[in-house]
């Protein structure tokens, strides 16, 4: 009983180390500067959960969110999102929703897709059976840096872990065409083709075979 008064005054003493960080204010703006959480490094906060890392984490959670939601309805600015998300997920890494949070939102909301794939990057290692983490991270850089080299192994990860969706398999026959190898991306679908039944799935494949023999046509005849 005495660890657990403990645990409950120290998270107390963590819901209530607000420091205000309140620039100047300009009396003529009427754009209001946040008071900004301080939150520790997870060295220095883990030994203060005397064991109780998961429910530290749930408290943090529930500040995560009210964080993002005051500022996606005001001035859609998040300097803290990273490092909160972080925390949480040094404290507990099996807990996987903040994993797909700030693996999309980061991304799309806050233009960070080095901290969005470095919190997929985690994922990936607390759950490596999981396809949707080194999709997202193979998707933020084709979308977001349209780099497709980069997108790629992490598509092809995805595509080789079970329960991918047919979808992602032919993400990295467009990715591998995207990437200048034509060749490449035309045996991928031949090879796609033929390890699957699904009639759909076969008719698409076969619109892009068609595509690019097509454009690989065009450009024998302009030659």
């Amino acid at each position: 009983m005495k660890k657990y008064a403990l645990v409950v005054a120290v998270i107390s003493l963590l819901a209530l180390a607000q420091v205000s960080v309140q620039a100047n204010i300009d009396r003529h703006q009427k754009n209001k500067i946040e008071t900004m959480l301080y939150l520790p490094s997870g060295n220095y906060i883990k030994p203060l959960a005397l064991g109780y890392n998961q429910m530290l984490a749930d408290l943090l959670w529930i500040k995560t969110v009210a964080y993002f939601g005051d500022h996606f309805f005001t001035d859609k600015e998040y300097p803290w999102l990273f490092h909160m998300l972080s925390l949480i997920i040094e404290l507990d890494p099996r807990y996987d929703f903040p994993y797909y949070f700030g693996g999309i939102v980061l991304s799309l909301e806050v233009s960070q897709v080095e901290n969005a794939n470095k919190i997929l990057g985690k994922g990936m290692e607390a759950y490596p059976e999981k396809w949707e983490y080194p999709f997202y991270s193979g998707f933020n850089l084709y979308y977001h840096l349209d780099d497709s080299l980069k997108a790629l192994p992490f598509i092809q990860k995805a595509a080789d872990l079970p329960g991918s969706p047919p979808f992602v398999k032919t993400l990295v026959g467009t990715l591998i065409l995207k990437s200048g190898n034509r060749e490449g991306a035309l045996s991928f679908y031949r090879e796609l083709y033929q390890n699957t039944s699904d009639p759909m799935i076969r008719s698409k494949i076969e619109e892009k075979v068609n595509k690019i023999r097509s454009e690989r046509s065009s450009d024998v005849q302009s030659h």
